[in-house]
C-alpha cells in the first residue's frame, strides 16, 4: 500500500524524529494507528453502553417506572430558580 502525506503530516513525522520521540517514520504511523483503533474502541463501547442504557430505560417506561417530561421540566426549572436567588 502507497500512502500520500500532505506536506503538514510529514512535518509532523520529521519533527517527531527530529525531538527523538521516534526512532523512524514507521514508528510514528504504528502509533497513530494504535490510538487511531483505540479511540475506535472507546467510541464503539460507547455506543454499546448508550445502547443499553437505553434499553433499560426504555424497559422502564414500559413498567410504569418513568417520571412524566412535566415533572422533570418543572424541576429543572425550580433548580434555576434556586440557583438565580442564591445569586442575588
Amino acid at each position: 500500500m502507497n500512502i500520500t502525506l500532505k506536506p503538514e503530516q510529514e512535518q509532523f513525522i520529521q519533527n517527531q524524529l527530529a525531538q527523538g520521540r521516534f526512532p523512524n517514520a514507521e514508528a510514528v504511523i504504528n502509533q497513530a494507528l494504535q490510538l487511531l483503533q483505540e479511540k475506535q474502541r472507546e467510541y464503539e463501547d460507547w455506543v454499546e453502553d448508550v445502547r443499553v442504557k437505553v434499553n433499560e430505560a426504555a424497559a422502564e417506561l414500559e413498567r410504569g417506572e418513568g417520571v412524566p417530561l412535566e415533572t422533570v421540566v418543572e424541576h429543572i426549572q425550580a433548580k434555576f430558580r434556586h440557583a438565580r436567588e442564591e445569586k442575588k
